[in-house]
């Protein structure tokens, strides 16, 4: 029987896999450089030349240099949602997101099948990651979320399915290096979940398959990079496409923000491609306050430039964590033949840190909560433990130094620590 983890994150993913008995992350696609990586950037893009479905990098190139298709970003994020069991038109056929998702999970099982080689088996057998909420309000809708997940990853061919918590995946990863025992709070903020465990580490302990005693506490929140990407793009971008701008015919009235909420969000993108709502917002244009802006937002909306901007978006949060100015170049979405005339938008680490606030706020009172449930203070974690893309924002790192100011501090691999432990635990369930 053939296993490995798989780390299905809302922005990228990974397999762990053993290779002549070696654990390896597996090397799942080549950058723009032609350097291998084993992070798969959780994208699909439906080609409307080809047919053809492209993942990662490739998918979100194909979709940025401008070829027709639908492309989609952050589908764990619908894991856990009211709408997880609906469907979506893509051209003439209805796909269910199970559907969809499988299309992406089989492309991580095929890419690992690949690099084991021609006379391997096919793997059969999977420990997936999952965030201690994949919903943190409605528990039913958290449980069947999991069966979603179980039923997509065996659409993909898995014949066996199980899951550990991404946290404590993060946390088994790091008890590799530690030397003694210690109380070790994980950390785990990625694209779409913030994850928090607290748990009784050491060498002793590592590789037993009972380790129920030892975890403390395990808490998380549905909130991540994504929902910064979100808010830096209303709070600093939105605004140049006509966001809180007057309406002149109705005093005290603005432009509606459901439109830019949209634009904000990767899987609702496209809904503002529709024609119906180009001829709404082509409506709005005798009592708007600034013309401009509205015409820069439909030509954005008519070129399908919608997630070229969130890119642009996203990589200025990125770029936020050393530089303290970014320009995003909203030059770059038009080209002469538009009517657009827009300027290029600097933003500052200071606005991303006010963008941030309150969902920051959030995250880090249930990590409060965490330390509240297992009946411990700051004062009793000897390591803090990060992972996750998202721990790399300076805002993030400044309130972990805030809150523990006495802890060893450990960086684990941003992308790679929750696959390697789930790899872990693969090979306890399995081997």
């Amino acid at each position: 029987m053939t296993f490995c983890g798989l780390d299905f994150g809302t922005s990228n993913s990974t397999v762990g896999l053993l290779n002549e008995s070696q654990p390896i992350m597996v090397p799942l696609e080549k950058d723009s450089n032609q350097q291998w990586q084993t992070t798969l950037p959780s994208a699909l893009f439906f080609s409307f030349e080809d047919d053809e479905i492209s993942f990662g990098r490739s998918a979100i190139g194909r979709y940025t240099g401008g070829e027709p298709g639908r492309l989609l970003r952050s589908m764990k994020s619908l894991l856990g949602g009211s709408f997880m069991g609906d469907k979506t038109q893509i051209k003439n056929r209805s796909y269910s997101f199970d559907e969809i998702i499988s299309f992406f999970i089989s492309s991580l099982k095929t890419q690992a099948e690949n690099f084991t080689g021609p006379d391997s088996q096919p793997l059969e057998s999977v420990v997936l990651g999952r965030p201690v909420y994949f919903n943190d309000t409605d528990p039913m809708l958290d449980s069947a979320a999991q069966d979603h997940l179980t039923e997509i990853a065996k659409l993909a061919g898995f014949k066996h399915v199980s899951f550990q918590f991404e946290p404590i995946a993060a946390a088994m990863d790091y008890e590799q290096q530690v030397k003694h025992e210690e109380l070790a709070l994980i950390i785990d903020i990625g694209g779409g979940t913030s994850d928090f465990t607290l748990v009784k580490l050491s060498p002793e302990r590592h590789g037993q398959k009972d380790r129920h005693q030892d975890f403390l506490g395990n808490h998380g929140i549905h909130l991540g990079g994504t929902d910064f990407d979100r808010q830096l793009s209303v709070n600093s971008v939105m605004p140049a496409f006509g966001m809180g701008m007057a309406l002149t015919d109705k005093p005290g009235l603005q432009m509606p923000n459901s439109y830019y909420f949209d634009l904000a969000t990767w899987h609702k993108i496209h809904l503002l491609y529709d024609r119906h709502m180009l001829m709404e917002l082509k409506n709005l244009s005798p009592v708007v306050s600034d013309k401009t802006k509205l015409n820069n937002l439909i030509e954005l909306l008519m070129s399908r430039k919608g997630h070229q901007l969130a890119s642009l978006v996203e990589q200025a949060k990125i770029e936020l964590s050393t530089a303290p100015e970014v320009t995003v170049n909203l030059e770059l979405l038009f080209d002469s033949s538009n009517n657009a005339l827009i300027d290029n938008c600097q933003v500052t680490q200071k606005q991303l840190q006010e963008s941030l606030q309150r969902d920051v706020d959030r995250i880090f009172s249930t990590l409060q909560e965490t330390l509240k449930q297992a009946g411990v203070t700051h004062k009793d974690i000897n390591t803090v433990f990060t992972t996750g893309g998202s721990t790399a924002m300076p805002t993030i790192q400044t309130c972990i130094d805030a809150t523990f100011p006495n802890a060893k501090q450990i960086a684990g691999d941003l992308y790679s620590s929750v696959g390697t432990g789930l790899l872990m635990e693969a090979q306890l369930r399995y081997l």
